[in-house]
């Protein structure tokens, strides 16, 4: 906040502004290349988290370092790749956030929570669950805003982390 300061800051983009109209669905380019950015970081980090030496690495390192170090892999190294992939993988966030909406040094606190409940409601390390349970937590949250009011979308995103780690505690694809 010393170096940038508390004021907002947003970014003109020529897609920002325009909608594509499709019957009576209006879909704003706004929220649709951040969602189709998202979806496409997801998959790529899918893939690489199944399918390369690394990416399976990163996965064991948290499960057991010393098998890791079996496997002739140095689990130092291992944790510094996924700090660097995850800094990448919140740059792009932080990107396309900014599309979406301006940006202040203290607007985490409006979506820590939706992200803790969306994690845990996918299961952690389901890239599948997680983007169901955007979606689920997102429909919700959209439809509580219309009916009851913006001050309820919190405690609905609460309430249904409660639901969620009742009826299935590892999340929706995690495994139980």
């Amino acid at each position: 906040m010393l170096v940038f300061g508390v004021d907002y800051r947003l970014v003109e983009a020529p897609y920002i502004g325009p909608s594509w109209h499709m019957g009576w669905l209006d879909l704003p380019l706004r929220l649709l290349v951040p969602a189709a950015v998202s979806l496409v970081l997801i998959g790529a980090l899918e893939v690489f988290m199944t399918r390369t030496f690394i990416g399976r690495a990163v996965k064991a390192v948290a499960q057991d370092p010393v098998a890791l170090r079996l496997m002739a892999a140095n689990p130092s190294r291992i944790k510094r790749i996924a700090f660097g992939l995850s800094i990448a993988t919140c740059s792009v966030a932080g990107a396309v956030l900014i599309i979406i909406q301006p940006v202040e040094p203290s607007i985490a606190r409006d979506y820590i929570g939706r992200i803790f409940a969306i994690c845990v409601m996918g299961g952690l390390g389901s890239f599948g669950g997680t983007v169901a349970a955007a979606m689920v937590l997102g429909v919700v949250e959209s439809l509580t805003t219309t009916i009851y009011g913006p001050s309820w979308s919190p405690a609905v995103a609460f309430g249904f982390l409660l639901l969620t780690l009742a009826v299935r505690p590892a999340g929706l694809f995690g495994r139980s």
